[in-house]
């Protein structure tokens, strides 16, 4: 177990160090150029020149790719051109947010999703399934979009912008909570629909399955009721899966997030990097890129280390 979870150690830097490179490469070779958004595109004749040479923007790209590599395996993120700030104090600021959004919405799909699971077993028609992908298959966004149709602007019950109302004095305690809790309530049913209907439509396989298996029919046979066999017996084993695979996605969560936040204008990871990317401030994007990357990379070890512990069989392998 020690040697398969270093092999995924050295995989997943390998992989940082790919999706940093490609971040760097995107983030080069896009069109304008950080200069022209630096400086503006009108700026005097050879003040984009100047621009260019003060941020180290008129060496080869190979020189500065080569560059940044060393500094973000030392930690260090580098400097955001526009804020003039350390790119890692700006996304320090936002990840809370961003966070909370995503183990929220993992919570709320892993819990929601189990029971709708256990209901769409019961059922023997293909309704629920037929239900659930088509649910699954909607973009987060045109989810967020429909929410906020129904519940702001249709019923007029939840906010759909930032996490506090500048209209209303600052409160505090449970009154700070309670008004926190109504603005995120839309982002996070919106990000959680999607892995909601995934873990729904897996617990339902994973129920039909296990409960064909002898051991439920032998519980069954000593006096315990189909719906005590599934409860007590089926779902644990059902649930095995649904735990790793929760932990697996939550790097998607992350990345859905990012698109969620920007629909309700949330102050997270997400608006941060796409103001940054308006602002061509290549460090800040670059760094949002590496952050995100390297929260699915920790989800994904915590999985497979944790695995063993769910399901005894995965410790001899």
């Amino acid at each position: 177990m020690a040697g398969f979870l270093l092999r995924r150690l050295g995989f997943g830097l390998l992989a940082l160090l790919a999706s940093a490179s490609l971040a760097f490469l995107l983030a080069w070779h896009a069109p304008g150029g950080p200069a022209v958004g630096l400086g503006g595109e009108y700026g005097a004749p050879g003040y984009l020149e100047e621009v260019a040479a003060r941020y180290g923007l008129d060496r080869p790209g190979a020189e500065v790719w080569f560059g940044w590599m060393v500094r973000l395996a030392q930690g260090d993120l580098g400097q955001s051109w526009r804020e003039q700030a350390p790119v890692s104090m700006l996304i320090l600021e936002r990840l809370p947010l961003t966070l909370s959004l995503t183990f929220a919405a993992a919570a709320l799909a892993a819990l929601a999703g189990t029971l709708i699971g256990v209901a769409a077993s019961q059922s023997d028609g293909r309704w629920p399934v037929a239900a659930l992908s088509a649910l699954h298959a909607v973009p987060g966004y045109i989810v967020a979009q429909a929410l906020v149709l129904v519940f702001a602007l249709g019923l007029g019950l939840l906010p759909v912008q930032g996490i506090a109302d500048p209209r209303e004095p600052a409160g505090g305690g449970l009154a700070l909570v309670a008004e926190r809790l109504r603005h995120l309530a839309l982002p996070v049913l919106a990000l959680a629909l999607h892995q909601l209907c995934f873990v729904s439509l897996l617990v339902r396989a994973g129920l039909i399955a296990q409960m064909r298996q002898p051991y439920v029919v032998a519980a069954e046979a000593r006096g315990r009721s189909r719906a005590g066999a599934r409860w007590r017996h089926a779902l644990p084993n059902a649930l095995l899966p649904v735990a790793t695979l929760t932990a697996m996605r939550l790097g998607s969560l992350v990345g859905g997030a990012l698109v969620i936040e920007v629909a309700f204008a949330l102050p997270g990871l997400g608006r941060l990097a796409v103001s940054a990317a308006l602002a061509r401030d290549h460090p800040v994007v670059i760094g949002t890129v590496v952050t995100a990357c390297l929260i699915a990379w920790v989800a994904n070890l915590v999985a497979d280390a944790t695995a063993p512990l769910l399901d005894p069989r995965l410790r001899a392998r």
